[in-house]
């Protein structure tokens, strides 16, 4: 089995330290970063999630965009609060279906493509990389753009957050049984169904999506039921969410 993950992709940042004191110019808090932790993010945490899932005979490609997009959070040690979080780089180039990617499209059985909306793809991109697919492959989408009937119609599964959903819910009207909407803690919504997930303690929300795109996609090619898949994906996500920074499976 063949996967293939596009997407744009960032390094996660995550500067732990410790606040004892305000500024004496400002009534802002004077933060003493004492540790560092790095990783990568978005596509590429997906990539590294479903590394994490799939058998040794199963193939993963990853295609990132290349600009350095880094997010960087300072956030407090022993509470794990957020003070601030900074994005540089946030706007990547466009990509390029080369005649070497269209092969690897071609020769895949599930694509996901993660969106974060960064100009690495326009939705005239996804179109052409669903074209290029083959007929029996699998499509995941997750995307924070406002999708047009005609991407619902070329790709398998949609995965939107709620508030992604509610920029989409005009056009997505008839492709009900395409869409999982997550929902944070409450787990995720399909057709008409709630997969309600288990309740546990939130450390840190941070790649969550991520880790759900990869969990659904991966137990959706082995099982083929989709809401076997959701109820694994909840289960990954809950998992994370229950560890600091951008963690994975």
């Amino acid at each position: 089995m063949n996967f293939l993950i596009i997407g744009e992709k960032c390094k996660d940042v995550f500067v732990y330290g410790e606040v004892t004191r305000l500024s004496p110019e400002a009534p802002v808090p004077v933060f003493n970063p004492t540790r560092k932790v790095e990783n990568l993010g978005m596509a590429a945490n997906v990539y590294n999630n479903l590394f994490n899932l799939i058998e040794k005979k199963a193939s993963l490609i990853g295609h990132f965009s290349n600009d350095n997009i880094i997010k960087t959070r300072y956030v407090d040690d022993k509470s794990n609060h957020y003070f601030l979080r900074i994005d540089e780089n946030d706007k990547t180039e466009s990509i390029r279906i080369s005649p070497s990617l269209t092969k690897v499209i071609h020769s895949s059985d599930c694509i996901i493509i993660s969106d974060y909306d960064k100009g690495f793809l326009s939705l005239n991109d996804i179109w052409l990389i669903c074209q290029e697919a083959k007929e029996s492959a699998v499509i995941f989408l997750d995307t924070k753009k406002k999708l047009t009937p005609v991407i619902f119609d070329q790709v398998d599964f949609v995965k939107f957050n709620e508030s992604e959903y509610n920029l989409n819910i005009k056009n997505s009207e008839e492709f009900s049984n395409k869409i999982i909407v997550t929902k944070g803690g409450n787990g995720a919504y399909y057709n008409g169904e709630d997969f309600p997930s288990e309740k546990k303690l939130t450390i840190d929300v941070s790649g969550a999506g991520d880790t759900f795109l990869a969990a659904l996609a991966f137990y959706f090619m082995t099982s083929r039921d989709i809401k076997i898949a959701i109820q694994e994906a909840n289960k990954a996500a809950c998992k994370v969410v229950s560890e600091r920074g951008v963690s994975v499976i």
